[in-house]
């Protein structure tokens, strides 16, 4: 399985939205076609990007959505 061919612009989307609330259920939503590990290296990839052209603010926002998926994240939120 392989991460959604769109699911780096849905998410660059909600984050340039500001709609936060709509992260948890699309890594939920993904996360029923692609294993744990392969969507928080996608995460991880997609961080890496935004930091190579200078786009740090979104690369934060980014890493708060990967936080979810660690031990970082408050249970009621992890997935």
């Amino acid at each position: 399985m392989t991460v959604s061919k769109d699911f780096r612009e849905r998410l660059m989307e909600i984050i340039a939205e500001k709609h936060y609330d709509k992260c948890r259920p699309l890594l939920i939503e993904e996360l029923e076609r692609t294993p744990h590990e392969e969507l928080y290296q996608e995460l991880l990839d997609l961080m890496k990007s935004l930091r190579d052209e200078g786009r740090d603010h979104d690369e934060e926002d980014v890493a708060e959505v990967a936080e979810l998926m660690t031990e970082w994240a408050h249970p009621e939120y992890r997935v």
